[in-house]
């Protein structure tokens, strides 16, 4: 939920602080490892790169800009270390961090259902319609990474899940739809049992049951939206460079080597209308080659022992990032973290793990 501009501490970032400072405590008090010693070696690798970046610019150009850099992506790492190692403690930990997504795509969808009147892209509870779609496909994939690609058909995960689609389509972001489309067709080739197939058509069904309740005019809105920003899709490709800012990264090459740093634009005029609308473009243009390096390695190291459907859930939340900037978003952090607790760290104890084609 966004209570302040864009940019600022909200409501949710003081309850994770306050979680961090306990998880940390209790990793301490009870003599364990801390929690950022939980994260991956390329993760850990690429916050130290942003780090050093960061104070070399700060003392270059004289200015603190930096420093707010360096709080985000620390607090992100900090609150994802947390996670993972929630998840490490106790079997528990996994089942609250699941409910705790659930109520947070529930709640999203309570926003959603608020704003449906106002017609136009649905916001919700947040600033923009892409900062509720991307909410909404990572919410719905971490469910999925989290649960080994198998959803429990309750109340709580249907009224999430149904949530999280009304927010991706509400939004008519085509970018979350169309990495959307990829989680689900990973979640098919996952499923492909009579039984879990029935748990899909489960979800359909209740979509379509839930949407019966609405009002045509509504639902006409939104698909009209969805159709109109398809029309425009390909004009919008072909400006590519100029909306996202990727012309940037063209007028300035000699950045991509060791990156610019996030901040001061000013360097960069005529191109300095705000930030690069893409994770990618921005982690190369900002952190250069071993910024987008480390990432991509980051990624792998993830997803190198994953089965083709975990690949095809986390290119949805990729897809989108190719086009918008997502790396200041916590979820995403909590996303990755997930990913790595279920499929990328080595497992040394005997969880009951869900394999690919496994019953349940």
């Amino acid at each position: 939920m966004y209570v302040y501009p864009s940019g600022q501490a909200q409501p949710t970032d003081y309850v994770f602080a306050a979680m961090v400072v306990l998880v940390y405590f209790h990793s301490i008090a009870t003599s364990r490892a801390l929690p950022l010693a939980k994260l991956p070696l390329y993760w850990l690798g690429l916050i130290c790169w942003i780090v050093l970046h960061c104070l070399v610019l700060s003392l270059l150009l004289q200015s603190t800009e930096f420093y707010r850099v360096i709080a985000f992506w620390t607090y992100n790492a900090a609150v994802a270390s947390c996670f993972l190692y929630l998840i490490d403690c106790d079997d528990k930990g996994r089942v609250y961090i699941e409910r705790a997504i659930c109520l947070g795509l529930i709640v999203s969808g309570f926003g959603v259902f608020l704003s449906l009147s106002e017609g136009g892209r649905v916001t919700g509870f947040f600033n923009n319609p892409n900062q509720l779609a991307f909410y909404s496909l990572l919410g719905v994939s971490s469910l999925l990474v989290i649960n080994r690609m198998s959803l429990n058909i309750r109340p709580l995960t249907i009224m999430a899940v149904l949530s999280a689609v009304a927010g991706i389509f509400a939004a008519s972001s085509l970018a979350a739809i169309a990495g959307f489309l990829l989680v689900v067709f990973g979640y098919l080739l996952a499923n492909l049992q009579p039984k879990r197939l029935f748990r899909f058509l489960v979800l359909i069904v209740s979509f379509f049951v839930v949407t019966s309740f609405f009002d045509d005019q509504i639902l006409n809105s939104i698909i009209d939206n969805v159709y109109d920003r398809s029309l425009v899709a390909g004009e919008k490709f072909d400006s590519i460079g100029k909306e996202r800012n990727y012309d940037r990264i063209f007028a300035f090459p000699e950045y991509i080597i060791i990156g610019a740093g996030e901040g001061h634009l000013e360097r960069f005029y005529p191109y300095d209308k705000l930030e690069i609308h893409s994770s990618f473009g921005n982690l190369l243009f900002a952190y250069g080659i071993p910024g987008i390096g480390l990432f991509l390695l980051l990624v792998f190291s993830l997803l190198r022992n994953a089965p083709l459907p975990v690949w095809l859930v986390v290119s949805g939340p990729m897809v989108y990032s190719l086009t918008h900037m997502g790396l200041r978003t916590t979820l995403f952090w909590i996303f990755l973290a997930i990913v790595w607790s279920e499929y990328g760290q080595e497992k040394s104890h005997g969880h009951n793990y869900r394999v690919l084609g496994e019953s349940s």
